[in-house]
This record gives structure tokens, sequence and C-alpha cells, in this order.
């Protein structure tokens, strides 16, 4: 039998065994080795479990070992409340509560699993299967995503929602994926900038898949998948509302940090993205310990692969997904604190996930012209 024809289902499952024998056992070893897989941001999402559980609320100054004023806490209404998302620590709370610390480690690592089966989903829709599992084996193990896998990563979780919601799109169940793009904006306030495009091809979409109906029938089918977007939105505007007295404030706009005369003064993130662009883009690329390149060389193939997509059938679709890995990109290369990873660049985790299908690209045209030279 011929790679070619070996059932989508064989090399889906094969990649969930290659995942297993090599995450459990990667963080397996980590831990015996005495490593931390709490460190970073992941420090204030596990202690807003903690203060759900042991005090029933989010007021966070009790619920920390550090300086409450360093910039990590917001300025709430009621005290110090997060100044992350809680989506992640409410999805997470059951196996921390079930398992104690070692649960948020397993959900780490179940929610990379699932990454990974969604990378090879979404190469899947535009490559042949075997393909689509070779080049995820490759992300699996050649990028940041081993070497996060050992961790609490609120990146790894927010990745997931987007590519999630992307691949339902794509697929034309609209409703669905319009519900998990706008859980995506509830994990990570800027999954905004991916959900927004993705939901306007979506809508385009709609409109061109209907057209046999009138256009007051296609206009409402696009009203209803927005209002499944909106709809997914509501917990995150009430939560804002809730902590911070308006739905449209979120944590990152009123980080708490000490004055000179130790009184609490707020530091709005939205004012931290003064990187002169062409700098941004430079340091984002080739920084020796943040860089993307260095600590993902593979990512070297995704640059011919996005230039050689003009044959594929859905040219449109790749150009979306070019679109996605531009915007995230340039937008983190304007940020002031864009070296705030403890390897790679966090913050170009979904750009990275995503430019898996310019790889793939890239090893299909190789593959090809490989495989047609003379003897």
């Amino acid at each position: 039998m011929s790679i070619q024809r070996i059932p989508h289902k064989i090399f889906a499952l094969a990649l969930i065994a290659y995942l297993c024998l090599v995450y459990f056992p990667f963080t397996l070893a980590r831990a015996a080795a005495g490593q931390d897989y709490i460190h970073g941001d992941s420090v204030y999402y596990r202690a807003m479990i903690a203060s759900l559980l042991e005090d029933g609320d989010l007021l966070l100054a009790n619920n920390i070992s550090g300086n409450p004023l360093d910039g990590q806490l917001a300025l709430g209404s009621a005290g110090l409340v997060p100044k992350h998302p809680i989506l992640m620590p409410v999805v997470s709370l059951p196996f921390y509560a079930l398992f104690g610390a070692h649960g948020l480690l397993l959900f780490n690592v179940l929610d990379s699993v699932a990454l990974m089966l969604l990378i090879f989903a979404l190469n899947a829709l535009f490559f042949e299967s075997w393909l689509a599992c070779a080049t995820t084996i490759l992300y699996a193990t050649g990028t940041l995503f081993l070497d996060y896998t050992y961790n609490y990563s609120p990146d790894i979780f927010a990745t997931v929602l987007v590519l999630a919601g992307l691949y339902l799109v794509l697929t034309k169940r609209w409703y669905s994926g319009a519900l998990l793009l706008g859980l995506s904006v509830f994990a990570k306030t800027p999954n905004a900038l991916l959900a927004g495009p993705i939901m306007v091809y979506g809508f385009f979409a709609v409109w061109r898949e209907n057209a046999q109906l009138p256009a007051a029938s296609r206009l409402a089918r696009i009203a209803a998948v927005a209002a499944c977007f909106v709809l997914a939105l509501l917990p995150f505007l009430y939560t804002n509302n809730v902590l911070f007295g308006s739905p449209f404030v979120t944590g990152y706009q009123r980080a708490a940090v000490a004055g000179a005369n130790g009184q609490v003064m707020i530091d709005d993130h939205v004012a931290k993205f003064n990187q002169p662009l062409l700098r941004g883009v430079v340091q984002s690329l080739f920084d020796a310990q943040n860089g993307i390149l260095p600590s993902n060389p593979v990512l070297l193939l995704a640059l011919p692969g996005a230039l050689w997509i003009g044959s594929s059938t859905r040219r449109k679709q790749l150009v979306l997904v070019l679109l996605l890995c531009v915007a995230q990109f340039l937008f983190f290369a304007k940020y002031d604190d864009w070296r705030a990873s403890h390897f790679s660049n966090r913050f170009l985790m979904t750009s990275v996930a995503l430019s898996s299908v310019f790889v793939a690209n890239a090893l299909r045209v190789l593959a090809g012209r490989v495989t047609t030279q003379p003897e």
C-alpha cells in the first residue's frame, strides 16, 4: 500500500501515539529534574484558581508571594484583581481541584496535544494526510511547542481556540467557529486582531455558499453567525464590567504599580507599543534568545512555502492564514515587552502554529522536485 492510500484516521492515531510517547516522558523528565513548570505569567493564572477555590473571589493580593504592585495585578473596583484573562483558570480549575498542582501540568500537556491535532487537521485541509502528519511532527518537536509543553501556558490555550475556530470556519461550520473565536478573545485580548479577519472571511463565505437564497436570507444567516460571535464575547464583557466597572476595560489597561511614595498607580499596557517597526521586525526574527527563527529554524521553510501558494486550489484560504501570521507578527513587533518569554517568543505562538501550512507547502514542492529528478 502506498503512503497516499493510508486512511486519514491512521495518521491521526499515529500522531496521537507519537505525541504521548514524546510529551509525557518529556514532562516527567523535567519534573524529575526538579524544574518548576510554573513561571512567568503562569504564577498569576494559578493564583486565580487558588483564590476562587480558597477565598471564593478574585482578589489576588493574598494569593501571591511576590510584590502585588509589580504590574502583574490590576486595580479593580474592589481591589487588586487579575490583570490576565480568567478563562483558562476557569476551564482548568477542575484539573487543579482533582489533582492539585500536577493537574495544571496535565491540563497543559493535553492542551498541547490538542494543538498539535489542530495543526494536523488544518494542514490536512490543504495537503495529503501523510504530509500533514509529517509537518505536525516537525512542529511538535522542532519548535517552541516542545518547550512550552512543560508549562501552564495561556498562549497554548489561546492558540488552541484560534486554530479550532479557524478550522471550523474553513470547514463551513460557521456557528461553532464563531463561538470559539469569540472565546479566543476572552482568552487573550489581542486575538481580536485574528478573530476579526476570520469572521469577515466567514461572512463572505456564508454569502457565497448560499447564493441560491434571496439576499435577505443570506444576510440573516450572516447575522446569525455574527450573533454567535457576540454571544461568546458576553462572558468577557461581563467579567470586565464586574472587575473594572466597564465591559470595555481590561486588566491590561489598569496594571497596578507602586508610585514613588508607595501609592498605587496605573500602568496602561496599551501605551507599551513603542518599538520602531523595522527594529522590532529584525529583533523578533533574529534575536539570539527570543528571535522566532533561531528558536524555530523550521520556519525558514515558511517563506518559500508562502511564495508557492499560487498553484493551490485553496489559495484564498491560504492567503487568509498568511494575513493572520503577518498581522500578529507586526502587532507584537511594536511591543515594548516582546522579550517577556522564558524561551522563544510566546506572543507569536499562534503565528508559528499557522505557519505550518507554508512549511508543509514548501515540503510538498521540494518533495515533488526531488521525485521528478532524472535518475
